[in-house]
């Protein structure tokens, strides 16, 4: 009996450390990363693609900035909120079921966008669009961080974001001459195609057998020691109640802590949040540019997030995380300087094209980089729910920022409200002075 007691409680964390060897043996790793990114891919390009579409509904639904602001801060506060919750799920219901199921409604719900008459409306299917891909974030990380291993998390969570912003490269310069031809609305139907398809994809050929399988924990309990229906529930009641206390455990770690707090600051110049949102509308509004140049200019503008996050990734495993870090805080703030500066009214077209690939290669980087900092900061037992507060932390708490800003916007100007996007950069980057521990080489 004793023996079987000491089974039982050595058992999750035995399985929490998954055998590397056995994984590293799992074929096909990088059709593995390609399906996850693919799905992140499809989640960037809808996020791309409604900036260019924001302007039209605004013109034709006289919706103001603080109204825009939040259709990108309510959906994705509750869609980051909810990623805790799919920490949990993923426990009980595979990960591949997760990432797949939340790909095609997402698809679904981007098809319903379509059919908008007005603000509720489009906020209704924002909302189900975020909560329907909330688990990319949080499961696909957690995933690829068990898929590759420790010394490879910077490689897996860069390409996890570079890959996805690849697919975001094409939209606008597509979308701007199809909006012209097509309109806003068959677009989006479209547009709908690509979720559903990578979602059956992930559904069908993501590899979650053997050691990834993370449901075979709740198995490890000894036959002998199965309990009675009644006890089993009560005990599962135990363990629900046990599971969500553990989410808090993270926020004991002063690092971890501070992490958190960094993203829930820097979210204020978000690249694919706040940044990719208002710069198509500075472009509209103030200088005046149209579609088909917006979509260029905004093409320009995402490639610095494939190239940013991939030579932050890399030189990170190599350099450490918080010296990269700070470099990209330092160059986010300099370059939302510089686009403020070189494309207000009067200065010549020319000169918006360079400053915004110079902002795109600095305000992109930073989710990675710091993701990859959680990865090793947190030890093994602690990475998923580090993962799942993190999300909900900078997606959720951190997404009031759109609001804020389109606030700013409507009573201020468009000039004050980039200020306060380099400013959030720089407190950020502030805060990470604060963090004492360093992971070790081989957690890097």
């Amino acid at each position: 009996m004793k023996q079987a007691e000491q089974k039982a409680t050595a058992g999750p964390s035995q399985a929490a450390m998954l055998p590397e060897e056995q994984i590293a043996a799992l074929p096909a790793a990088g059709r593995d990363l390609f399906l996850v990114s693919t799905a992140h891919a499809f989640i960037h390009a809808i996020t791309v693609l409604m900036p260019l579409i924001y302007p039209l509904i605004q013109e034709e639904y006289h919706l103001s900035y603080t109204q825009i602001g939040l259709v990108v801060a309510l959906p994705n506060a509750l869609g980051g909120l909810l990623q805790v919750v799919f920490g949990l799920v993923s426990r009980y219901i595979l990960r591949k079921v997760l990432l797949g199921i939340g790909a095609i409604l997402g698809g679904l719900s981007t098809f319903l966008t379509g059919t908008i008459n007005g603000f509720w409306p489009l906020m209704a299917w924002s909302t189900a669009f975020r909560l329907a891909t909330a688990p990319q974030h949080p499961v696909g990380s957690s995933y690829l961080t068990d898929r590759y291993g420790q010394r490879r998390h910077g490689y897996a969570l860069a390409w996890h974001i570079a890959g996805g912003n690849i697919g975001t490269l094409a939209v606008p310069f597509i979308a701007g001459p199809l909006l012209g031809l097509w309109g806003w609305r068959p677009l989006l139907y479209v547009a709908a195609l690509p979720g559903i398809l990578i979602g059956i994809a992930i559904l069908i050929l993501l590899e979650e057998g053997g050691p990834l399988d993370r449901r075979s924990r709740l198995r490890q309990q000894p036959a002998e020691a199965a309990p009675q229906p009644a006890r089993s529930l009560a005990l599962r009641g135990r363990a629900l109640i046990q599971t969500g206390r553990s989410l808090l455990l993270p926020l004991r770690d002063r690092t971890l802590l501070i992490i958190m707090a960094v993203s829930i600051i820097a979210a204020g110049g978000r690249g694919l949040g706040n940044v990719t949102t208002y710069v198509p509308l500075y472009l509209q509004n103030v200088r005046h540019i149209d579609s088909r140049l917006q979509g260029v200019l905004l093409t320009l503008l995402l490639l610095g997030s494939v190239i940013g996050p991939l030579l932050g990734g890399r030189l990170s495993d190599r350099l450490g995380r918080r010296p990269m870090l700070y470099l990209f805080y330092g160059a986010s703030a300099v370059t939302t300087f510089l686009f403020i500066e070189l494309a207000r009214p009067g200065m010549p077209f020319w000169l918006i094209p360079p400053a915004l690939l110079l902002m795109g290669l600095a305000v992109y980087a930073e989710a990675p980089l710091l993701q990859a900092y959680l990865a090793d900061s947190a030890s093994r037992d602690l990475r998923d729910n580090a993962f799942s507060l993190y999300f909900a932390l900078a997606f959720g708490v951190g997404s009031a920022w759109g609001g804020i800003i389109g606030w700013l916007i409507d009573q201020f100007g468009f000039q004050l409200a980039f200020i306060v996007m380099a400013i959030s950069y720089l407190l950020a980057g502030s805060l990470l002075t604060l963090i004492r521990q360093q992971p070790t080489t081989s957690e890097r």
